[in-house]
């Protein structure tokens, strides 16, 4: 995993520990509390929901009668952590103290919702199970003109994990295409970029590369301006389920199978694709 991976990685961990033993649940009864509880989405900045087992992660909250309970937290790549805490009902609240820090959350119609600079957490008493999306079948016979259109990326997988793009990964693509040529727009760490882009097909692949000639040459500054993937090169395929694919593999058939090593050897795959979502024109 690349160091900007582990750190993202990082950080979401220690934000859904922090959150975890931070919650203050409505409730009017202590019986409405008491249980166990899982952690069933995250959001980040209010605007994409995604199941904590996207980011290869799972977390459950022990709330015991005893005014004890525990918060368990695994990652696909270490042993499960736990923290141990107190807590009392307060008035609306459950306040839940540990290592001497008094924190508060939410109960609502059955879930805990805890906020935590800019992430929510939603945990229930049933456990949702994590169903990764699926992607379409590759269609064969496409024209060029099948691809063209307001395209937006909507989900991508990377590292191991499949996101929401703009949360995890601080990156979003904008795609118009016509007739062969595109207009890319670049959103990532803030900054927005502009490329245009000419492709011809490659039996039913849509080949986009870029048309600026790079001559500049790298520095050490440059060095440090870290992005995740080349958009120079689009490969883009379209699929039955009528979202469209890139990959920063040099073919769809090549990601897939260094997905299948991958999994076979219970390693991270390092491919990344992006998945987009034709706008519909009125």
């Amino acid at each position: 995993m690349s160091k900007k991976m582990k750190v993202w990685a990082a950080v979401v961990l220690g934000v859904m520990m922090a959150g975890v033993v931070s919650v203050n649940v409505y409730a009017l009864d202590d019986k409405d509390v008491v249980g166990t509880w899982y952690a069933n989405s995250l959001t980040i900045d209010g605007l994409n929901v995604f199941h904590p087992g996207a980011i290869m992660m799972e977390m459950t909250m022990e709330i015991r009668e005893d005014g004890k309970g525990e918060v368990t937290t695994t990652s696909e790549e270490s042993e499960p952590d736990v923290d141990e805490f107190e807590w009392k009902i307060d008035g609306d609240n459950i306040v839940i103290t540990s290592d001497d820090e008094v924190l508060e959350g939410v109960y609502s119609d059955g879930s805990i919702s805890i906020n935590l600079d800019g992430m929510t957490m939603t945990l229930g008493q049933e456990k949702e199970e994590y169903v990764p999306y699926e992607p379409g079948k590759v269609l064969e016979d496409t024209k060029l003109e099948d691809f063209d259109g307001e395209w937006n990326s909507s989900l991508m997988s990377a590292f191991g994990m499949q996101v929401p793009t703009g949360t995890l990964f601080d990156i979003q693509l904008n795609l118009s295409i016509s007739g062969g040529k595109a207009t890319l727009v670049t959103i990532e760490n803030g900054t927005e970029t502009t490329a245009e882009l000419e492709g011809e097909m490659d039996k039913n692949v849509l080949v986009l590369k870029s048309t600026e000639e790079n001559t500049e040459e790298k520095t050490e500054d440059d060095a440090e301006d870290y992005s995740m993937f080349s958009t120079e090169t689009m490969r883009l395929y379209l699929q039955d389920d009528g979202k469209l694919c890139f990959t920063t593999a040099d073919s769809l058939e090549e990601a897939d199978a260094e997905d299948s090593e991958e999994d076979s050897e219970e390693s991270v795959d390092w491919t990344i694709k992006v998945f987009f979502d034709k706008l519909e024109v009125e």
